[in-house]
Protein backbone atom coordinates (compact mmCIF):
# COMPACT_ATOMS: atom_id res chain seq x y z
CA UNK A 1 0.00 0.00 0.00
CA UNK A 2 1.54 3.29 -1.11
CA UNK A 3 1.86 6.28 1.17
CA UNK A 4 1.20 9.19 -1.20
CA UNK A 5 1.59 12.91 -0.61
CA UNK A 6 -2.20 13.19 -0.76
CA UNK A 7 -2.52 10.69 2.08
CA UNK A 8 0.09 12.62 4.03
CA UNK A 9 -1.71 15.92 3.49
CA UNK A 10 -5.00 14.37 4.62
CA UNK A 11 -3.30 12.97 7.68
CA UNK A 12 -1.84 16.36 8.58
CA UNK A 13 -5.27 17.94 8.15
CA UNK A 14 -6.86 15.24 10.29
CA UNK A 15 -4.33 15.83 13.07
CA UNK A 16 -4.12 19.61 12.69
CA UNK A 17 -5.45 19.95 16.24
CA UNK A 18 -2.47 17.96 17.51
CA UNK A 19 -0.01 20.18 15.63
CA UNK A 20 -1.62 23.33 17.02
CA UNK A 21 -1.68 21.84 20.51
CA UNK A 22 2.02 20.93 20.41
CA UNK A 23 3.00 24.35 19.06
CA UNK A 24 1.03 26.13 21.79
CA UNK A 25 2.25 23.84 24.58
CA UNK A 26 5.94 24.03 23.68
CA UNK A 27 5.81 27.76 22.95
CA UNK A 28 4.19 28.26 26.36
CA UNK A 29 6.80 26.07 28.00
CA UNK A 30 9.60 28.13 26.40
CA UNK A 31 8.00 31.37 27.56
CA UNK A 32 7.46 30.13 31.12
CA UNK A 33 11.03 28.83 31.32
CA UNK A 34 12.38 32.20 30.16
CA UNK A 35 10.36 34.05 32.77
CA UNK A 36 10.94 31.63 35.64
CA UNK A 37 13.86 31.65 38.02
CA UNK A 38 16.81 33.98 37.95
CA UNK A 39 17.61 35.63 34.64
CA UNK A 40 21.38 35.80 34.17
CA UNK A 41 22.35 39.16 32.71
CA UNK A 42 25.78 39.80 31.26
CA UNK A 43 27.38 43.16 30.49
CA UNK A 44 30.15 43.86 28.00
CA UNK A 45 32.35 46.89 27.32
CA UNK A 46 35.29 47.53 25.00
CA UNK A 47 38.36 49.75 24.84
CA UNK A 48 40.49 50.26 21.74
CA UNK A 49 44.26 50.59 21.54
CA UNK A 50 46.01 52.03 18.47
CA UNK A 51 49.44 50.56 17.70
CA UNK A 52 51.31 52.36 14.93
CA UNK A 53 54.76 53.81 14.39
CA UNK A 54 55.22 57.46 13.50
CA UNK A 55 54.88 57.95 9.75
CA UNK A 56 56.40 61.43 9.77
CA UNK A 57 59.08 61.80 7.06
CA UNK A 58 58.44 58.23 5.87
CA UNK A 59 58.92 57.96 2.10
CA UNK A 60 56.25 55.31 1.62
CA UNK A 61 53.49 55.59 4.27
CA UNK A 62 51.52 52.77 2.63
CA UNK A 63 54.45 50.38 2.99
CA UNK A 64 54.81 51.41 6.64
CA UNK A 65 51.09 50.75 7.18
CA UNK A 66 51.36 47.29 5.62
CA UNK A 67 54.42 46.53 7.72
CA UNK A 68 52.62 47.60 10.89
CA UNK A 69 49.53 45.64 9.87
CA UNK A 70 51.60 42.48 9.47
CA UNK A 71 52.69 42.80 13.10
CA UNK A 72 49.19 43.16 14.55
CA UNK A 73 48.69 39.37 15.00
CA UNK A 74 51.93 39.40 17.03
CA UNK A 75 50.60 42.24 19.19
CA UNK A 76 47.38 40.27 19.63
CA UNK A 77 49.37 37.31 20.98
CA UNK A 78 51.36 39.58 23.27
CA UNK A 79 48.12 41.06 24.62
CA UNK A 80 47.15 37.60 25.85
CA UNK A 81 50.56 36.79 27.32
CA UNK A 82 50.67 35.67 30.94
CA UNK A 83 52.79 38.69 31.88
CA UNK A 84 50.03 41.03 30.69
CA UNK A 85 47.26 39.01 32.34
CA UNK A 86 49.19 38.90 35.64
CA UNK A 87 49.67 42.68 35.52
CA UNK A 88 45.95 43.14 34.82
CA UNK A 89 45.11 40.92 37.78
CA UNK A 90 47.24 43.10 40.08
CA UNK A 91 45.85 46.35 38.69
CA UNK A 92 42.17 45.45 39.02
CA UNK A 93 40.31 47.02 41.99
CA UNK A 94 38.47 43.72 42.49
CA UNK A 95 39.62 40.11 42.63
CA UNK A 96 39.66 37.88 39.54
CA UNK A 97 41.65 34.79 38.75
CA UNK A 98 43.80 34.77 35.62
CA UNK A 99 41.58 32.09 34.12
CA UNK A 100 38.52 34.27 34.70
CA UNK A 101 40.27 37.26 33.11
CA UNK A 102 41.23 35.22 30.06
CA UNK A 103 37.66 34.00 29.73
CA UNK A 104 36.10 37.44 30.24
CA UNK A 105 38.30 39.37 27.79
CA UNK A 106 38.42 38.94 24.02
CA UNK A 107 41.23 40.63 22.10
CA UNK A 108 40.35 41.32 18.47
CA UNK A 109 41.77 43.24 15.53
CA UNK A 110 39.06 45.13 13.61
CA UNK A 111 39.45 44.61 9.88
CA UNK A 112 41.99 46.81 8.05
CA UNK A 113 43.05 48.73 11.17
CA UNK A 114 46.15 49.05 13.35
CA UNK A 115 44.06 48.69 16.49
CA UNK A 116 43.28 46.05 19.07
CA UNK A 117 39.86 45.95 20.66
CA UNK A 118 39.66 44.69 24.23
CA UNK A 119 36.10 43.49 24.83
CA UNK A 120 35.40 42.57 28.43
CA UNK A 121 32.33 40.97 29.96
CA UNK A 122 31.16 41.14 33.56
CA UNK A 123 28.23 40.63 35.88
CA UNK A 124 27.81 44.41 36.33
CA UNK A 125 28.41 47.55 34.27
CA UNK A 126 31.19 48.58 36.63
CA UNK A 127 33.07 45.29 36.34
CA UNK A 128 32.79 45.16 32.56
CA UNK A 129 34.00 48.70 31.87
CA UNK A 130 36.69 48.55 34.56
CA UNK A 131 38.11 45.30 33.19
CA UNK A 132 38.14 46.67 29.62
CA UNK A 133 39.89 49.89 30.69
CA UNK A 134 42.44 48.24 32.98
CA UNK A 135 43.31 45.56 30.43
CA UNK A 136 43.84 48.06 27.60
CA UNK A 137 45.91 50.40 29.76
CA UNK A 138 47.99 47.54 31.16
CA UNK A 139 48.71 46.21 27.68
CA UNK A 140 49.79 49.68 26.53
CA UNK A 141 52.26 49.77 29.42
CA UNK A 142 53.49 46.16 29.52
CA UNK A 143 53.33 45.27 25.81
CA UNK A 144 56.36 47.35 24.71
CA UNK A 145 58.48 45.76 27.45
CA UNK A 146 57.76 42.33 25.96
CA UNK A 147 58.35 43.48 22.37
CA UNK A 148 60.54 46.62 22.36
CA UNK A 149 60.13 47.12 18.60
CA UNK A 150 56.39 47.57 19.01
CA UNK A 151 54.92 50.89 17.96
CA UNK A 152 53.81 53.03 20.89
CA UNK A 153 50.34 51.82 21.94
CA UNK A 154 47.86 54.67 22.37
CA UNK A 155 44.72 53.95 24.35
CA UNK A 156 41.62 55.58 22.87
CA UNK A 157 38.53 56.77 24.72
CA UNK A 158 37.74 54.98 27.98
CA UNK A 159 34.84 52.59 28.20
CA UNK A 160 31.99 54.26 30.08
CA UNK A 161 28.56 53.25 31.28
CA UNK A 162 27.05 54.42 27.99
CA UNK A 163 29.39 52.11 26.07
CA UNK A 164 28.27 49.01 27.97
CA UNK A 165 25.88 46.61 26.27
CA UNK A 166 23.58 44.29 28.17
CA UNK A 167 22.52 40.80 27.15
CA UNK A 168 20.37 38.22 28.88
CA UNK A 169 21.03 34.49 28.71
CA UNK A 170 17.28 33.85 28.81
CA UNK A 171 15.50 35.61 25.95
CA UNK A 172 11.73 35.15 26.25
CA UNK A 173 11.02 35.85 22.57
CA UNK A 174 13.72 33.48 21.28
CA UNK A 175 12.77 30.68 23.68
CA UNK A 176 9.08 31.04 22.81
CA UNK A 177 9.82 30.83 19.08
CA UNK A 178 12.17 27.90 19.65
CA UNK A 179 9.48 26.11 21.65
CA UNK A 180 6.89 26.69 18.92
CA UNK A 181 9.21 25.41 16.18
CA UNK A 182 10.19 22.41 18.27
CA UNK A 183 6.53 21.59 18.90
CA UNK A 184 5.76 21.89 15.18
CA UNK A 185 8.64 19.64 14.14
CA UNK A 186 7.91 17.08 16.84
CA UNK A 187 4.20 16.84 16.01
CA UNK A 188 4.83 16.60 12.25
CA UNK A 189 7.44 13.90 12.78
CA UNK A 190 5.14 11.93 15.09
CA UNK A 191 2.25 12.13 12.61
CA UNK A 192 4.47 10.98 9.74
CA UNK A 193 5.92 8.07 11.72
CA UNK A 194 2.52 6.92 12.94
CA UNK A 195 1.13 7.16 9.38
CA UNK A 196 3.99 5.13 7.93
CA UNK A 197 3.59 2.47 10.60
CA UNK A 198 -0.14 2.32 10.01
CA UNK A 199 0.30 1.90 6.25
CA UNK A 200 3.02 -0.71 6.79
CA UNK A 201 0.78 -2.84 9.01
CA UNK A 202 -2.11 -2.51 6.56
CA UNK A 203 0.18 -3.55 3.70
CA UNK A 204 1.29 -6.62 5.64
CA UNK A 205 -2.34 -7.64 6.28
CA UNK A 206 -3.10 -7.37 2.57
CA UNK A 207 -0.18 -9.72 2.02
Amino acid sequence: MEFSLTDLAKRFWHFAWLIVLCVVLFAGAGFVYAKSGKVITNYSASRTVLIAKNNTDVRDPNARFLADKALVPTYEKIAQDDAVVSAVQKALPFQMSKDDINEAVKVQNPTDTLTLSFQASGSTTYRAKTLANVYAETFAEVGPTLYPDMGKPDTLSKATGSDVTRSSLKNAKKLTVFGAVFGLVLSVFAIMVSGIRKNYHEAKKQG
